[in-house]
């Protein structure tokens, strides 16, 4: 089916499901060359695709404001600087998440699941979507932060010992 899909968008122009991304990613990538540093402004996905359908037929008249693709999303409308800043949000979610327990795993799995259906979407622009991803980091990013932080505690807490005793003929 996908590569039917594929070849029907390839030969004829036809609007699939896979010619749809193939085209909102061919588009992205254009206006990311253009403006590559800091992107063509927020919200300006939409204007860009209306100028580029102009003249157009089939899947590439199609105007869109969404490339389903979170990463392309972010540089069109933020360039190099607006992906830089997305993935360091990624990491840094990666790292308070690189610890063990089931607040640690529940965070973990929303971070990684949210990268990879960012390939396809984009999520984080998504209402329902992108509020589960805050919702998930915040709430599993507090009980691992304080988890952290109760742990610091008892480590640095003074250990608790029976005073010394001494013993007649040691003084």
């Amino acid at each position: 089916m996908i590569f039917t899909e594929y070849q029907n968008y390839r030969d004829t122009n036809a609007i699939t499901s896979v010619g749809e991304r193939l085209e909102f990613w061919r588009k992205s990538i254009k206006f990311v060359e253009e403006a590559p540093l800091a992107g063509h402004g927020t919200g300006s996905t939409k204007t860009l695709f209306a100028q580029d359908a102009v003249g157009q037929s089939g899947v590439s008249a199609q105007i869109i404001g969404n490339p389903h693709n979170q990463t392309l999303n972010v540089a069109v409308q933020w360039g190099v600087i607006g992906v830089l800043v997305l993935y360091a949000m990624w990491i840094a979610h990666l790292k308070m998440f690189a610890g063990t327990g089931l607040a640690a795993w529940i965070g973990l799995i929303a971070v990684v699941e949210n990268f990879v259906s960012s390939l396809l979407n984009s999520h984080l622009f998504d209402f329902t979507e992108g509020w589960i991803y805050v919702l998930a980091v915040g709430i599993a990013g507090g009980m691992v932060a304080r988890a952290h932080a109760a742990s610091a505690v008892i480590e640095t807490s003074p250990r608790m010992t029976a005073p010394a005793t001494v013993h007649a003929g040691q003084a």
